[in-house]
């Protein structure tokens, strides 16, 4: 393997995309079930701070947002360097990471804006459970898929990567 500009760029963006599976890793399996064992208002409560914070703390959105500028930009590359060995791996990776971040702004993202909107205090202890039943369980499932999405991307990239 050499070490050109785009497979050091590959390289960064497998490497972000693996980071960003970690912090939804880390959500799916402890975070959001700590969460639910505190009761359904102070989940709530919690969970709205935490995107909150999350949507205001620069160093997390890039984090989180660059591998998939990574990724655009690496199979933006792949593209015009079809021929080469390795180009359909670190595409499909590309390709995979990208689908993580539309999984986030398709699915997650409203999930979290709709929970932004439920105010916990005004609830029943039985209407917040509902309401937070619905939102961890689903809220989950695209947080695994998100997750294993950005692990596959990062794998396939290095495939790639394998063949330069």
């Amino acid at each position: 393997m050499n070490f050109s500009p785009f497979v050091v760029l590959t390289s960064l963006a497998a490497l972000a995309a693996a980071a960003a599976c970690g912090m939804m890793y880390v959500f799916s399996t402890f975070v959001m079930p700590g969460l639910d064992r505190t009761g359904p208002i102070a989940a709530i409560t919690a969970m709205r701070g935490i995107n909150v914070a999350a949507n205001s703390n620069p160093a997390f959105l890039l984090a989180y947002f660059g591998a998939t500028i990574l990724a655009v930009i690496v199979g933006i590359v792949a593209v015009v360097q079809f021929g080469q060995p390795g180009s359909t791996w670190i595409l499909a990776g590309a390709v995979v990471g990208l689908l993580a971040a539309i999984i986030t702004m398709v699915f997650n993202v409203p999930l979290n804006n709709r929970l932004e909107s439920v105010d916990p205090t005004g609830l029943s202890v039985a209407d917040a459970a509902t309401q937070w039943q619905a939102y961890l369980h689903t809220w989950t499932a695209w947080n695994h898929a998100r997750a294993a999405a950005s692990i596959t991307a990062a794998v396939l990239m290095l495939v790639g990567l394998r063949y330069r």
